[in-house]
């Protein structure tokens, strides 16, 4: 009997270990933690659904320059393993402090985003239409000081960094 109990632990001990050695899932990662066949990203201009110029421009270029960073992913311009695409909704103005004349002294902007991010080698969306706000990342580099004569255009243009930052932490670096 004790022989046989030593036998039923060790068999035990034996399908845990082997449990623990076997790989869970199939698919396999690179160290940014995309799947392995995703070397080279592309990156379509945002399309502009406000009447704010230039802001598509500074949302794709600041998504670029992140993916860039990235030492395992690169940006294309055609051909891409992957492929991300989106549309600007909403550029939003928010007085958070006015002056002793109630005029915007301190003006927060947010934007407001739809991307998609499409595997071109298994033809298959890994994420699809999700929305995203500027304001999601918990930094405010989108506030500006109007009354130190600070323009709108800075607000936007840290407004374009952060939601740029938000849809690369939500495709390259969610993994």
């Amino acid at each position: 009997m004790h022989c046989r109990n030593r036998i039923v632990h060790a068999a035990a001990l034996a399908v845990i270990l082997l449990a623990a050695l076997v790989p869970i899932g199939c698919r396999s990662t690179t160290a940014s933690g995309l799947p392995r066949h995703i070397r080279t990203v592309e990156v379509h201009i945002f399309q502009n659904k406000t009447m704010y110029n230039s802001i598509e421009a500074w949302v794709t270029r600041d998504i670029i320059d992140r993916i860039n960073a990235d030492p395992v992913v690169r940006v294309t311009s055609r051909n891409g393993d992957a492929l991300i695409t989106g549309e600007i909704l909403a550029v939003n103005r928010r007085t958070l402090r006015e002056t002793t004349i109630n005029e915007p002294g301190t003006v927060l902007i947010t934007i407001d985003a739809r991307f998609s991010f499409y595997d071109n080698i298994e033809r298959r969306y890994i994420i699809e239409d999700m929305r995203v706000r500027s304001t999601e990342t918990g930094m405010s580099p989108g506030i500006y000081e109007a009354s130190r004569d600070e323009s709108s255009e800075e607000g936007q243009r840290g407004a374009a960094k952060q939601i740029a930052a938000e849809i690369v932490r939500r495709t390259i670096g969610m993994w």
